[in-house]
């Protein structure tokens, strides 16, 4: 008879199995290994199985066949355990395991239902195909022909194999899965295809989700509720609404609608959310907790639209199917309000769940707070004390305010140089057992810095250290910033040192604030030292600099840093640079230019207004169109704007016929003309008419004609541009002729438009005739042009001399004031009569005269005796 290993061998494994439940030692053996589950947490039908087996047994495994090792199995197969563990020790002793044997065991576990021991076996089989020598789909025949109840056993394998596919991101395999299981006959239930549907959903495989729930028919499956709610939101995804809304005509789901509403907000369609909802109740096929999720998605699609109105309609809609608005919701409406610095709308909310009962938390709290501080760091200096107050409120009203809140109240004492009470805030923090972090260390420090009170500042960084509490690069960055600010650059230096010693590695923030700061300190030669210091210069290390000399007024000392840098600044860094060179003198043009040009060439988009300064800086026809053209190369249309400098640079640089043919293609481009487009064009005509001599005062007409006809009435500047062009060419009395036009028009006319005149009286020698018509006007002249006026009203043609007068008065470098009133009637002409002759500037010590008030000014009585 022949010896067969098999019962002494189990006998062996069962005793082993005994040994080790009994006592955690067992007795010695040639070898010994311990098994553990793959996974450590067990379904509820493995609780009666017990995990830790260390067994112990003297037999040798490389004597078995492959016939003895299937009877083991099969012998164990009221003993999932015990047959896993037995495959476990095949595998250490390199004894092969054939597609049988693992079929044997998944099997038994299938029978025990321990799916998650199941799935660690196929996981196995899977990442280990090539070595095992047969594929997953050979095991699943194996377990189907060796098996009479494989009808019970293969869908469950399928299932099984579907979820450990997925789980290993093998989606195409998952779905092959499927389709061999319908050739076996043995389809896993529509619930392995939602898990597999729904992951492929979270991985954005969109496209495999639609294409597998069409062949669902194909598969033997029927799609549920919830794979109707897959299918909506992968579509929804995938931003086919239309699809969506059409797959919900074959459902009543209700989990499909709410995923396609959740989808509408998702896709910035809240507004069709709210229709749709609204379609659905008067259908009565929404209601519940699923109305209100749907309602609780239209607060959150609104509010991530920017919304914050409507979603405040929303939660008062919600009222009227009896679903209170809950503080989640009005969370939601708060936060948005407070992140577009509406502060009174949120304010209105919170007043509003007051009276509702509803509690207020800390996170609407911390909204609040917040936006006080913004508001404040915007300019609205008067917010920090409003922040403070609010939250003394808050406190008193025993609403629960976390460490967020308490920052910002740090924050708002800060910056009123109350640093102090901020310290004894803290205290009061951690006496209600809150323990402060790095945030609210670095807030108190920046408190300190802002004073200029180092010393404070870096004994509560002491402290902080101390309580535990490591600083992080922003608290660094906070004390390096303050120390450059105000001037203390090896200080702030030795900072930056200190940091790179603790292990925190400095950012191209930390370098900004240090750049940043020495250069507003007007320590320009320590910025670029430390500059030239920091190793591994990053873009951002450049763009500090560019913008601490732009900042210090060195354009030029800017330009050359930014040539050196191989790659683009950031925007708002280019901006300023251009922006500043632009400024400077005409020589820095050019440069301006090729900053531009740069930016191009690195991708970085120009604002509209650089294209508009830059034209209207060049001095050459060609450079400007280039400008514009690149402009509108790169997509960036031309507005009224734009259209106008273009023009105006035409006309300055006496391209009239361009100017023209640009102002008819804007027009056809549907951008209706303004009257200051009209008036470039108007003042180009009469220019190029008077100073080379072309006869365009027809197409000046023309202009004027069109401002008719588009009725729009001609300005103060229109009317100005006119009487210049008449002055300049000699025409004096038209020029006042249209001042009097001017004025029965109802303009009021301006400085500009008297400088014209006088300058023109002036030149024509027909001073006499100003004093008339200044006479009672407000105006503010150049020096010469005042002497000229003086001048004239002393030899001016009337019968009247001045008696008495001597001027001393205070006035602005180069300009001064003056207004003249005269006898109105011919009756106070038969008298001596008294007329006022004012300054605008304060006057004080006249001589020769009575200093009096008119008009709330410091005014001159002087004494005409009329002949």
């Amino acid at each position: 008879m022949r010896f067969s290993p098999i019962p002494p061998l189990l006998s062996q494994l069962r005793l082993a199995r005994r040994a080790a439940s009994a006592s955690a030692s067992s007795a010695s053996s040639r070898f010994s290994s311990t098994v553990s589950p793959p996974y450590p947490n067990l379904s509820d039908s493995e609780h009666h199985v017990n995990n830790n087996h260390h067994l112990s047994f003297d037999f040798n495994l490389s004597k078995i066949n492959q016939t003895g090792l299937l009877r083991v199995l099969h012998s164990a197969k009221d003993d999932p355990n015990l047959a896993l563990s037995f495959l476990r020790h095949l595998k250490q002793n390199a004894v092969p395991l054939t597609v049988n044997a693992y079929a044997a065991l998944v099997r038994i576990l299938s029978r025990w239902r321990l799916d998650r021991k199941l799935d660690s076996v196929l996981v196995e089989v899977i990442t280990n195909e090539e070595e095992r020598g047969f594929s997953v789909m050979e095991l699943m025949e194996a377990i189907g022909e060796q098996e009479e109840d494989s009808n019970f056993l293969l869908p469950r394998v399928s299932c099984a194999l579907v979820k450990s596919y997925v789980g290993l991101g093998l989606f195409d395999e998952a779905i092959d899965v499927l389709y061999q299981s319908k050739r076996l006959g043995c389809v896993p239930g529509i619930k392995s295809c939602n898990f597999l549907m729904n992951r492929l959903v979270e991985f954005g495989r969109t496209d495999m989700v639609v294409a597998l729930f069409r062949q669902l028919n194909q598969l033997g499956l029927s799609a549920n509720d919830y794979t109707y709610a897959i299918a909506v939101k992968a579509l929804c995804r995938k931003r086919d609404l239309d699809g969506a809304a059409r797959l919900l005509e074959e459902t009543s789901s209700m989990f499909a609608y709410t995923t396609f509403i959740e989808g509408l907000c998702l896709n910035d369609k809240t507004e069709m959310a709210f229709a749709f909802i609204e379609d659905l109740i008067d259908a009565k096929a929404l209601n519940g907790d699923a109305l209100a999720f749907a309602f609780g998605m239209l607060v959150r699609g609104f509010c991530n639209e920017m919304n914050a109105e409507a979603a405040e309609e929303v939660i008062f809609r919600m009222e009227e199917f009896g679903i209170g608005p809950d503080v989640y919701a009005c969370s939601e409406v708060i936060d948005r309000y407070c992140k577009s610095l509406e502060l009174d709308k949120a304010l209105r909310i919170v007043d509003v769940m007051l009276q509702k009962g509803l509690r207020i938390n800390c996170v609407i709290v911390s909204s609040i707070l917040h936006c006080y501080c913004k508001m404040g760091a915007l300019g609205e200096s008067s917010m920090w004390l409003e922040a403070l107050k609010r939250f003394e409120e808050f406190r008193d009203m025993d609403v629960y305010l976390d460490e967020v809140c308490y920052n910002a109240a740090f924050e708002a004492l800060s910056k009123l140089e109350r640093v102090e009470e901020a310290m004894k805030l803290m205290e009061e923090m951690t006496d209600k057992g809150m323990v402060p972090d790095v945030v609210n260390y670095t807030t108190l420090i920046d408190g300190y810095c802002l004073q200029g009170r180092f010393s404070d500042a870096l004994d509560l960084f002491d402290e902080m250290r101390a309580n535990g509490t490591e600083p992080d690069v922003i608290t660094y960055n906070v004390i390096a910033g303050g120390l450059a600010r105000n001037g203390y650059s090896e200080k702030a230096v030795e900072i930056y040192k200190a940091m790179r010693i603790e292990g925190v590695e400095p950012t191209a923030v930390t370098h900004s604030v240090i750049i940043s700061g020495l250069c507003s300190a007007g320590k320009i030669e320590e910025a670029r030292e430390f500059f030239t210091s920091v190793e591994d210069k990053c873009p951002e290390d450049y763009a500090s600099l560019v913008k601490g000399y732009c900042d210090s007024g060195l354009p030029r000392d800017a330009y050359r840093k930014f040539v050196e840098l191989n790659s683009p600044l950031p925007k708002n860094v280019c901006f300023k640079l251009f922006t500043a060179l632009c400024e400077e003198d005409k020589n820095c043009q050019g440069k301006a230019l090729r900053v531009l040009k740069r930016m191009w060439a690195y991708g970085v988009e120009p604002a509209r207004s650089m294209y508009g300064k830059m034209i209207s800086k060049v001095d050459n026809v060609r450079e400007a169109e280039l400008v514009f053209d690149k402009m509108v190369g790169r997509g960036n249309l031309p507005d009224l704007v734009t259209y106008t400098i273009m023009i105006q640079t035409y006309c300055r640089l006496m391209e009239l016929q361009k100017a023209n043919d640009l102002f008819e293609a804007m027009k056809q481009r549907g951008i209706k003309p303004d009257l200051i487009i009209y008036t470039v064009l108007f003042h180009g005509y009469l220019r190029l008419d008077r100073e080379m001599g072309c006869d365009l005062r027809g197409e000046a007409k023309q202009i004027w004609k069109e401002l008719g006809a588009a009725c729009i009435e001609p300005d103060v500047k229109m009317y100005t541009v006119l009487m210049n062009h008449h002055c300049k060419i000699g025409n004096v009395d038209i020029a006042t002729d249209i001042l009097y036009r001017m004025i029965e028009c109802g303009l009021k006319p301006d400085n500009v438009t008297y400088n014209v005149l006088i300058s023109a009286c002036h030149r024509k020698g027909c001073t006499d005739a100003l004093v008339t018509e200044l006479s009672g006007k407000d105006i503010t002249l150049p020096e010469h042009l005042f002497a000229v006026v003086k001048r004239a009203m002393k030899t001016r043609r009337q019968k009247s001399r001045i008696q008495n007068i001597e001027r001393n008065q205070k006035t602005t470098p180069g300009m001064s004031t003056l207004a003249v009133w005269e006898p109105e009637s011919e009756e106070e002409t038969q008298k001596k009569t008294r007329i006022y002759v004012y300054v605008s500037h304060k006057a004080h010590g006249y001589a020769g005269g009575k200093s009096v008030d008119v008009d709330g000014y410091k005014c001159l009585l002087l004494h005409l005796t009329v002949s």
